[in-house]
């Protein structure tokens, strides 16, 4: 199956759609035993699908299903990745893979933090290691082996990227963390237009899972409530992503994960990828998606 166009086109999130229809599907997924990550494992696993999950740490639970498979991997790690894609390969019941979910990501400290220090220190670039530099790893990974496997019959290939509701917003909390978000953000529109995996983004809001402490949930959830809105649920966060693995129509897209307040599927196309067209941003974007870069590359644009 070709790669779909990039089109400025909202996803209609009430359209309906079948999880089943990852059944027999190959999925790699970064970051699979715990949160969110070991959500999306189960609900692949229930709808039919071999999983294999690449975490540093074992699986919070055990699975009974031989359609599971879990590889010790540090995303920061190029060769641990790719252990993760060639032990896929190897044993995925139909030879390939089908759907690639860069989920793997942490959260700290900023690495600004300290400015009124008596002298300053070195940041520590862990977040950017693990949620910018792991996912560009998970893509290249992802692009080579769609690339290199069997490309017969009507065969979707779907990369899909966990940013943040924080890589589009403002928010007090760690930039560097907000930083590698944005990040991510930027290598889905980048890709999305180069017509080689159709690729999407999946932006999480707070969501309550295990993973967090209780003192943060109780402490995060009162203030939600005198702004009128709360925390995004997992159930919406796992038919978000389901929506993207099966739904081969939607490209260069990012569904946000929203309160219910703000969305009553708890999930909506954030629509914040592309300008109003004829503005100034949207004729230069318009130009840079459409020029043919020459010996050097992306490397001599303008920064």
């Amino acid at each position: 199956m070709s790669t779909p166009a990039y089109q400025n086109s909202l996803v209609d999130v009430q359209k309906p759609f079948d999880f089943t229809k990852v059944s027999g599907k190959t999925v790699v997924l970064t970051g699979g035993s715990s949160g969110l990550g070991l959500c999306y494992v189960r609900a692949f696993v229930k709808s039919g699908a071999f999983v294999v999950n690449g975490d540093i740490k074992p699986p919070a639970e055990s699975f009974s299903s031989d359609r599971v498979v879990y590889v010790k991997c540090d995303v920061t790690k190029w060769e641990d990745q790719v252990t993760v894609f060639e032990t896929a390969r190897a044993r995925s019941p139909n030879g390939g893979i089908d759907i690639v979910i860069a989920n793997a990501g942490i959260y700290g400290p900023d690495a600004l933090d300290g400015l009124t220090d008596a002298s300053p220190a070195k940041p520590e670039t862990k977040l950017l290691d693990v949620n910018l530099v792991g996912v560009i790893y998970t893509s290249k990974l992802a692009g080579w082996h769609f690339a290199n496997q069997d490309q017969a019959g009507d065969r979707d290939r779907c990369l899909i990227l966990v940013t943040s509701i924080m890589g589009y917003i403002d928010t007090q909390g760690s930039s560097v963390y907000s930083a590698a978000k944005h990040g991510v953000r930027g290598l889905m529109t980048c890709l999305r237009r180069k017509g080689v995996v159709r690729v999407n983004c999946l932006a999480p809001w707070f969501i309550a899972t295990p993973i967090l402490p209780e003192s943060f949930i109780q402490s995060t959830r009162a203030q939600f409530h005198r702004r009128g809105l709360d925390f995004a649920k997992t159930d919406d966060a796992v038919t978000a992503v389901m929506r993207l693995a099966t739904d081969t129509e939607i490209n260069g897209r990012t569904l946000g994960v929203v309160p219910r307040q703000l969305s009553p599927s708890g999930y909506l196309d954030l629509d914040r990828d592309d300008f109003t067209p004829g503005s100034p941003l949207d004729t230069l974007q318009v130009m840079a998606s459409s020029l043919v870069y020459g010996e050097f590359g992306a490397s001599s644009a303008s920064t």
